[in-house]
This record gives C-alpha cells, structure tokens and sequence, in this order.
C-alpha cells in the first residue's frame, strides 16, 4: 500500500490528533501564564503567540512543542484530504495546505521573542491556510463525483471569512502592524482587543474545520476501513497458523 493511499484511508486520525495537540497545548500553556505585568492570559486580550512567548509563559516550550507536532499532523491531514477528493483543485489545495501546515510548525520553531521570523511564519501560516481552506471548500463544491457532500464546505468558506477577518478588517485598538500588536505585552492592553480575538476565532475555526471532516469521513468511511484493515491483516493470521 503506498503512502499516498495510506493517508486517504487515515487523514481523519492525523486531523483529528493536530486539533487535539493544538488545543491540549494552548490550554495547558494559558492556565499558568502570568504576564509582564503579573495578569493571566486572556483569549479577549492577548494574542496566540504570547503563550509561546519564552521568558514570559510558563509553558512557553510546551505550547511551541506542540505548535511544530500540529504543523506536523495538519500537513498529514492535508495531503490525505487532497487525495480522498482527488480533483486537480483538491491536490492544489493539499499542496497550499501543506505550505501552511509548514508555516504552523515554524512559528513554533521561531516564537516571538525572534519575531522577525516569527512574523514571517506565522503571517505565512494564516495567508497559506486562508487560501487552502477556501480552495478545499471549492473542491468539495466541484466535485462531480460527491465524495464529500456540498454543505461540507459551509465550514470551510466560514474559516476562510474568519482568516480575512483577521487579516483585513481595520482595528481601533491595534497600530495596524502586527510587530507591534505582538509587542504590545510591554505596555497597557485593551480589556477588548478586537485583533487578539479575531486571531483566537481563526484559531477556533481552524480546529473545528479540520475536526468536523476528520470526524464526517471517519463515520462515513469506518466500515470501508476495519474491512480493508481486515483483509490486510488476513495474510498475516494465516502465516501464523502455518
């Protein structure tokens, strides 16, 4: 069985374990963070990247940790997703995705303390994965062959609005560069940043679209699964008894 069709028959498990890392990490890193200025971590007011803050967040090697592991699984789920549709725009998708998967693990590898290539990776994360949600969402819609039914990119063109709402919608609260909205620890914070929380709702968006395909393609699929792993498991039984 090649590794192509492998990961056709398991991305559900991949996508389902990156979301769980992902939320597993950033909830153990928030309970015991305790900023510059002695407050605890807010979705409301402070920013994703601030749990990996090294100096700052208690956590801060675990929440990076599992950054680079969900990068890892996103990018399993991806290629297996592209492969399940099997359409031009699926594979199209799958390699954009990739890209962004790619960009999740380096912002763990670069946390913000070097936040030049931080920025890069984590900008590229969110321009890469706005892109590969939407084009998957655009697979699923032209897909002639109804591998996966059409209200199934719903999730997907809501994920890509969240990603553009972070990305483009004007911020009062913010200076309008992302270095210093990042940088903004050193000085007084909003109780109400508009720009922290739209990054915690593509966050949110994020884990919940990769859950809620994983989980529709492992109910739909399971039986076809256990029997193909039932059949390839067959050989092996009667070699024992031989």
């Amino acid at each position: 069985m090649s590794i192509a069709h492998k990961l056709r028959l398991t991305f559900p498990i991949w996508g389902l374990a990156g979301a769980a890392v992902a939320c597993i990490a950033a909830i153990f890193a928030a309970l015991p963070y305790r900023g510059l200025s002695g407050e605890a971590y807010s979705p409301f007011n402070h920013f994703i990247s601030e749990l990996g803050e090294l100096g700052v967040s208690r956590l801060a090697p675990l929440f990076n940790a599992g950054l680079i592991v969900t990068g890892i699984l996103l990018a399993a789920f991806m290629l297996g997703l592209g492969a399940y549709i099997g359409s031009a725009w699926s594979y199209l998708a799958a390699a954009v995705g990739v890209l962004a998967s790619g960009a999740c693990s380096l912002v763990g590898v670069f946390p913000m303390n070097y936040i030049e290539p931080h920025m890069v990776a984590a900008m590229s994360f969110f321009r890469f994965g706005m892109v590969a949600i939407a084009l998957f969402s655009l697979a699923i819609v032209l897909d002639r062959k109804r591998r996966l039914p059409c209200w199934l990119a719903l999730p997907g063109a809501v994920t890509t609005l969240t990603f553009a709402a972070f990305m483009y919608a004007p911020s009062e609260q913010s200076s309008g560069t992302a270095t210093q909205a990042l940088n903004a620890g050193l000085g007084g914070r909003p109780a109400f940043w508009l720009a922290a929380v739209l990054e915690w709702a593509v966050f949110v968006a994020v884990v919940g679209w990769v859950a809620w395909v994983s989980l529709y393609v492992r109910r739909k699929d399971h039986p076809q699964i256990s029997q193909i792993t039932q059949m390839g498991s067959e050989p092996e039984q009667a070699a024992k008894f031989k």
